[in-house]
């Protein structure tokens, strides 16, 4: 196993295993705040939901690079733009649903309505959302070192997104707590301070990580020819495809057309052309497929089946994900 296959793997686990403590953290919110009847509860579910949906997108990106013939980047297919819709129009239904709710529990504790707010913290489950809570800030305190070690763009991505909240889970703790000794109305007046926050943690979220998933063409194909075919034994690029986002990654695959005597220097030429668009355009994985220049060859004659070099540290194998 080569290093770049290590990593993938190492940050595959980690995502994973973030994807199930965010999931029962998720489960014991949405379930504990709709049998506690506590805003709170269901509103910072939807910060929950949000940072599932963070991780389900890098889990998408760490292991899209296995795929063959550099198809790891999709770009936005039906099931991203289906599943990003979904959630929007969930979490758009739900939030406003819980801030009329929320909205009107303050009113009523304003007018002195009959049992204006209605939660009754269970302590079972405030201790099992701390325990939950404290569970995940360190996972993702510790998901952050290993994106450092490891370089995974993915990885990093995610944690970011992730401690960036964090500190709204721990003071959702401190509020239960109070709810819990009898200061209720704290529960719809925090509800009304997550909500908007939702809103913004969805925006980060489409705005940082679902770029990693982009269909357009990253280089116009005019830039990289030129690049290629300043590298000495290259008479032609053709055939030039890029996806991906500039500056975080991009996948590009090129078909050279090589002079005759450096048909034997084809993977050193990869090498160069490689290493030129890297310091250019930054982290990307490149795909060369190679093919000799026939002598008197007719312009509109079949050429012979190119020669394929498959990504490797030298010409592009290097992790991004």
């Amino acid at each position: 196993m080569n290093e770049g296959e290590y990593q993938r793997r190492i940050s595959y686990r980690l995502l994973l295993t973030t994807l199930w403590a965010t999931l029962l953290l998720l489960a014991v919110q949405a379930i504990g705040g709709w049998a506690n009847q506590s805003l709170t509860l269901l509103a910072e579910s939807l910060h929950t939901l949000i940072d599932g949906f963070s991780t389900v997108l890098s889990l998408v990106a760490v292991t899209s690079p296995q795929r063959q013939m550099g198809r790891e980047v999709w770009g936005h297919g039906r099931a991203e733009v289906a599943g990003t819709l979904i959630l929007c129009a969930f979490l758009g239904f739900t939030g406003v649903s819980l801030m009329f709710i929320a909205l009107r529990q303050v009113f009523s504790g304003f007018t002195g309505g009959a049992i204006p707010f209605p939660v009754a913290i269970d302590p079972a489950v405030l201790r099992f959302t701390a325990a939950m809570v404290i569970l995940n800030v360190a996972l993702g305190i510790y998901a952050s070192y290993q994106a450092r070690s490891l370089s995974s763009q993915a990885l990093k991505l995610n944690t970011r997104h992730f401690l960036a909240d964090a500190w709204l889970s721990i003071v959702m703790v401190g509020v239960l707590l109070a709810i819990w000794q009898g200061q209720r109305w704290l529960d719809p007046v925090f509800a009304l301070v997550l909500l908007p926050l939702v809103g913004r943690s969805l925006w980060r979220v489409l705005n940082e990580q679902l770029p990693m998933l982009l269909r357009p063409t990253a280089i116009a194909p005019e830039a990289i020819s030129h690049i290629a075919t300043q590298v000495e034994g290259v008479t032609r690029c053709t055939r030039i495809r890029s996806r991906g986002m500039v500056g975080r990654q991009v996948w590009v695959e090129i078909h050279l057309v090589l002079h005759p005597e450096f048909v034997e220097s084809a993977e050193t030429i990869g090498e160069q052309i490689d290493a030129q668009l890297r310091q250019r355009y930054g982290p990307l994985r490149t795909q060369v497929w190679v093919e000799s220049a026939r002598p008197y060859q007719d312009a509109f004659s079949e050429p012979g089946m190119p020669n394929y070099l498959p990504p490797s540290p030298g010409n592009g194998g290097g992790d991004w994900a």
